[in-house]
């Protein structure tokens, strides 16, 4: 009986849930996968949290921006979205606050003027089942999300965990003044504190901004007289979405009517990622006979050409364009493993918008290794097929963009 006793206890201590602690490396290879920046779209892009409390230091107009339309998706889930932001030695421009403001979340600068500086970054997730708290130096910015050379920890704990309660309690307790949102020195974001600050010489435009933390200074450049040898080494990629705002192609999002997505809104392109030309009936889903359906979109090579060099299909699609995609391995009826995800498409087809599409993503590394064969397909869905069947789109163009800033590819034929 002693024993096994011993052995029940220490069978459900395993069985038990306990706190988990990840550490997030990033800048440091080509592709940072455990990125802070990935895993701020992969959380705000969940169910089962009620509450996000970003804290930074500093935050860009790319950093904002990259991050909005993943911030209004998780109001459909969240109930309180909060941000706070300093806005020491000139690290964080108008232009972010003003994207910060036009969130429409809670949202403040941090600021005294005593000279210790603002320069925490701590990301909070809680929900009912699960806390994830994200702690590092990852600041608000698109190169402190995705490109700098950063390190934090991921610490993961079921909401009835004591240790992670009580390093909650900590965190909380010392930084009481910020998450009760009420110490003295934080302002609430609006058009009228923006403009105080930046009148009062704190906050710098987001040209200034970048020219002060970019290594690429050329009104500095300064004679090279040392003999020092520095390797040159391949830096981490930053994605489509957070390199910069285009000035002229904001993000549009309108509530035309109710369907059964949600709403129908029209989703402004980013830029061209893939264009297919005179689409086969076979993506089209227009076949005669018995022929099957394929119930797929294959994104082969097209000829689609980025830089001069034609794309490689074997890894342009799962690696680049929707590489921040949380993808999960499946069986197959052989044993193949499989990647598979799932990706948000405004489809408009012909002028007509079709409203947000959530469609399957299938990437099979075994059809790499055939060179006729395409290893990654846009699974069109029952709903897609039936209206494919019924409109035909063979020998149409079809063009794939890249969000504007957000989780929300467009798809456009014509």
């Amino acid at each position: 009986m002693h024993y096994n006793s011993i052995a029940y206890i220490f069978v459900e201590n395993i069985k038990q849930k306990k706190m988990k602690v990840t550490f997030l490396g990033q800048g440091f290879e080509p592709e940072s996968i455990d990125s802070v920046g990935n895993y701020l779209l992969k959380l705000l892009s969940q169910e089962g949290f009620h509450t996000f409390t970003g804290i930074s230091a500093f935050a860009s107009e790319a950093g904002i921006a990259g991050l909005s339309e993943y911030i209004a998706y998780a109001k459909k889930n969240f109930n309180n979205l909060n941000l706070i932001v300093g806005i020491d030695q000139e690290g964080t421009s108008k232009e972010a606050l003003f994207e910060i403001f036009n969130l429409g979340i809670n949202s403040f600068i941090f600021y005294q003027e005593e000279s210790p500086i603002f320069h925490p970054k701590i990301y909070l997730f809680e929900g009912k089942k699960e806390i994830k708290l994200i702690l590092g130096s990852s600041n608000l910015t698109a190169r402190g999300l995705f490109g700098n050379i950063e390190s934090s920890l991921l610490v993961e704990f079921p909401i009835n965990d004591n240790e992670g309660q009580g390093l909650l309690k900590e965190l909380k307790e010392y930084y009481k003044g910020l998450f009760e949102f009420n110490d003295p020195n934080l302002f609430k974001i609006n058009p009228k504190v923006i403009d105080a600050f930046v009148a009062k010489g704190v906050v710098p435009n987001e040209s200034v901004r970048f020219k002060r933390y970019s290594k690429i200074n050329s009104d500095n450049e300064k004679p090279d007289n040392s003999n020092i040898e520095i390797p040159k080494r391949t830096t981490s990629k930053i994605p489509f979405g957070f390199r910069g705002k285009p000035k002229t192609n904001k993000t549009v999002a309108r509530i035309l009517k109710e369907l059964e997505l949600p709403e129908i809104i029209f989703i402004e392109p980013g830029s061209l990622v893939w264009q297919k030309k005179r689409l086969p009936s076979s993506d089209a889903q227009q076949v005669s006979g018995n022929t099957k359906i394929t119930g797929v979109l294959r994104l082969g090579d097209a000829n689609f050409i980025i830089n001069e060099i034609k794309i490689d299909r074997n890894t342009y699609f799962r690696d680049e364009v929707f590489r921040n995609l949380t993808w999960v391995s499946e069986e197959r009826r052989n044993n193949s493993p499989l990647e598979v995800a799932y990706c948000l498409f405004n489809i408009v087809i012909n002028g007509e918008n079709l409203g947000i599409q959530k469609l399957k993503i299938s990437h099979d590394p075994d059809r790499i290794s055939d060179q006729h064969n395409i290893p990654t397909t846009v699974h069109w869905g029952a709903k897609m097929i039936t209206y494919l069947k019924e409109n035909s789109i063979v020998d149409k163009t079809l063009k794939l963009y890249f969000p504007t800033n957000g989780p929300i590819y467009k798809m456009v034929i014509e």
